[in-house]
Formats: structure tokens, C-alpha cells, sequence
């Protein structure tokens, strides 16, 4: 009986680290968890060149991120407005869009980078990965 709410509970908290796989915002280390490290057959070496990238990104994706935030923000304060100008209602949406594309690209290229650490093998596994923790993130 222990063992079996042991094993229920070690499921779930595997769920919850792995439910922030796929969300954009995460900062979940999905290549320090040992369950998908030893599911990709990561070695020391690839864990710690993906440790890098990802640290080398982490503060510009921030960046747009709060950026991206503050941007949605007045947005909805300007849409609320009565007196908003469309002229500048337009312009905030196009600087909100800039910086979406700004905070996608460093995302992919941070992605492209890791995957460049990878083997196709891995690339493929953990593709199969994210597909099966997709519906959590709906």
C-alpha cells in the first residue's frame, strides 16, 4: 500500500516538473531532470553545453518577456481608454508585435543551439516528449 502511493506520488510530482516542458515562459531544466536526462541518454558533456545556452539566453528572453507583459498591459489600459487615439492604440500593438518577435526568435535560436547539441536520435526522442506532455499544457 506504501509503495503503491509512493509510486502515485513520484508520478505526480514527474507530471508537475514535466507539465512545464512546452510553456513558452517555463524555465523548467527538462535536461537536469534526471527521468527525461536518462530517457534521451544525455551525457555530462550535452548537460552541461544545454546548461549554457540556456543561461546565455535566460536573461534576454526575460527581457522580452516582462517587455511582452508590460506591452499587453497598457494595451488593455489604452482599449479601456474612452479617449485613446487609434493612431496610438496601433502603435503600442505594433511595438507589442515587435517584441513578440523579438522573444520568439530568442526562444528558437536558443532551441536551435541545444538541438545542435544533440543527436538526431535525441532531437526525435525528445520531440516524442513534448508530444506526450502537450495536453497538459492546453
Amino acid at each position: 500500500m506504501r509503495i503503491s502511493l509512493l509510486f502515485i506520488l513520484l508520478s505526480f510530482l514527474f507530471v508537475l516538473n514535466t507539465h512545464a516542458l512546452l510553456r513558452p515562459e517555463s524555465n523548467y531544466k527538462w535536461w537536469k531532470d534526471p527521468k527525461i536526462a536518462g530517457e534521451l541518454d544525455l551525457s555530462k558533456d550535452q548537460v552541461s553545453r544545454i546548461e549554457r545556452i540556456f543561461s546565455s539566453y535566460k536573461k534576454i528572453i526575460v527581457k522580452y518577456k516582462k517587455q511582452l507583459s508590460k506591452g499587453e498591459v497598457e494595451l488593455k489600459k489604452e482599449l479601456q481608454n474612452p479617449n485613446a487615439k487609434k493612431e496610438d492604440v496601433l502603435n503600442l500593438i505594433d511595438a507589442i508585435e515587435h517584441t513578440k518577435a523579438k522573444y520568439t526568435r530568442a526562444k528558437v535560436e536558443m532551441f536551435l543551439r541545444v538541438k545542435d547539441v544533440l543527436t538526431p536520435e535525441q532531437v526525435k526522442t525528445l520531440h516524442t516528449i513534448k508530444l506526450r506532455f502537450r495536453p497538459y499544457h492546453r
